[in-house]
């Protein structure tokens, strides 16, 4: 006895792989012609599983292909946007794996791009950075490397901290210990904020 059928849509444009008990799974015209499905075809258990895993694994890759165009993503983040898709977990996992074993998604990548887009719109220090990219799932190692190269670029990170100083300055009224306070909650280290009044006190006047 067959464990599915593969049947055809009601609107025309493709057909689903019913199975006698569970969940079925729409299968496009353009999919049906690559794996070779037609109405009325009997599917085992294990050929209903591997169509499955072809079908869904092929839709899976393209959304994620699709975020991905759009910009850099962590893995943990591209994960969660496919989760809210309905895509399984299995399949999800084995369409990420092999994204990064193509180098298509990349962490460390991602976490490089973050920090300089950050860095531009809204600067803040390193331990609020790297907080911001373990909570998007990136391992804290990859986040402190990516990091440490963009502050080891000492005329960048001087220009970070005075932006932020100054994006600051309304709200602390000149006030340089309410200043120093705020900027310790940006994540800005008490070395790099004592620096920045040594060399640019005057913002405050």
């Amino acid at each position: 006895m067959a464990y599915a059928t593969i049947q055809r849509g009601a609107s025309k444009d493709g057909y689903f792989a019913v199975p006698e008990e569970g969940s079925s799974f729409f299968i496009s015209l353009s999919q049906a012609s690559q794996v070779g499905v037609y109405e009325g075809l009997k599917l085992s258990q294990v050929e209903f599983e591997e169509l499955r895993t072809v079908v869904l694994g092929a839709r899976c890759r393209v959304k994620a292909m699709d975020y991905l165009a759009r910009r850099e993503h962590g893995r943990k983040e591209l994960e969660l946007k496919l989760r809210q898709k309905d895509f399984p977990p299995q399949i999800i996992a084995e369409q990420l794996d092999r994204l990064e074993s193509e180098r298509l998604l990349d962490d460390y990548r991602f976490a490089t791009q973050f920090v300089s887009s950050r860095q531009r719109k809204n600067p803040e220090g390193p331990q609020v950075l790297s907080m911001r990219l373990r909570q998007r799932g990136v391992d804290r190692s990859l986040a402190e490397r990516a990091i440490s190269a963009w502050f080891a670029d000492e005329d960048a990170a001087q220009e970070a901290i005075e932006r932020a100083a100054q994006r600051l300055l309304r709200r602390c009224n000149s006030d340089s210990m309410r200043l120093h306070a705020e900027l310790r909650k940006k994540g800005f280290s008490s070395q790099a904020i004592h620096r920045f009044f040594e060399e640019r006190g005057d913002l405050l006047l």
